[in-house]
């Protein structure tokens, strides 16, 4: 009976030093303020599904503006991370339109970019 209530000490000791504290080699967690941002005006009548396209050739979707609306992305560092720079593509939802491409941006921490799309 001893051992056991020994055992289950231990045990519960170990899992709370393991738990507590953060390790010091841990990043921090980014704050919102320091993210990029993207607001996106869709001038188009056309629903437009936005995505991000890295100078490295990849590109990933980032959200939805509606035609006529503006809407404003977060660029988590996950996106933006080793690129140089970004452009952006709008392409037709309903894919009765023509795909648009931004201009390329410089990435920086806690500046929000702005891209217009022109009218079709």
């Amino acid at each position: 009976m001893l051992t056991v209530l020994r055992t289950s000490a231990l045990l519960m000791l170990l899992t709370i030093s393991c738990s507590s504290g953060s390790s010091p080699d841990a990043a921090p967690e980014p704050e919102a303020g320091d993210q990029a941002r993207a607001r996106i005006e869709n001038r188009a009548s056309l629903d437009m599904d936005i995505y991000l396209v890295r100078s490295d050739g990849g590109s990933v979707r980032v959200g939805f503006v509606g035609g006529g609306e503006t809407a404003t992305f977060a660029l988590p560092a996950t996106l933006t991370a080793g690129a140089t720079s970004i452009t952006f593509e709008a392409r037709p939802v309903r894919r009765s339109g023509q795909a648009v491409t931004s201009e390329p941006f410089g990435i920086v921490r806690g500046e929000e970019i702005t891209w217009s799309i022109p009218p079709q």
